[in-house]
């Protein structure tokens, strides 16, 4: 992301407290019928289904389409259309980084908490690394005095 477009998605972020909103284009299909919707709205309600459906077989994914109202082939191309997101987004590009290897370790170990695939753990990790070269030392550290505080605070209470 340039200059520019980190300045754009700053202008159309909301970042109150608590109400941290995203606002964005909207991106409209035409489905037969002329109907419209969003693809954004399309693409949020497979990602809700998958999410309660972790790996599903293909029939079940296809009756899913069906039910929706929706190809099971269109279907089939938002998921693709989700994944290459997913994958090709954020600094890294899905590229390889130079960064340092200690980093890049503890940076896949950290992000397997979002994740069981090592290649988009490594992803993830490198899209921070690319912005932050010590993005996990940083965090360590962070983690490390969010506990102490924590932990002064519990102190304190039982002392009262």
């Amino acid at each position: 992301m340039d200059k520019q477009e980190y300045i754009d998605s700053l202008k159309n972020t909301n970042l109150r407290p608590g109400k941290t909103i995203i606002r964005r284009e909207q991106v409209l299909l035409e489905d037969e019928g002329s109907e419209e919707r969003d693809m954004s709205d399309t693409h949020n309600e497979i990602i809700k289904w998958f999410l309660k459906h972790p790996n599903p077989k293909d029939d079940t994914v296809h009756a899913y389409a069906e039910e929706i109202g929706m190809d099971p082939d269109e279907f089939e191309t938002h998921v693709y259309m989700i994944l290459s997101n997913v994958l090709s987004k954020g600094l890294s590009k899905g590229a390889e980084i130079k960064c340092d290897p200690k980093e890049l370790k503890m940076g896949i170990d950290v992000e397997y908490e979002h994740t069981s695939e090592p290649l988009i753990a490594k992803k993830i990790a490198c899209d921070h690394l690319a912005e932050i070269p010590d993005y996990y030392t940083r965090l360590k550290r962070m983690e490390e005095d969010a506990d102490d505080y924590w932990h002064q605070r519990n102190d304190q209470r039982t002392m009262k």
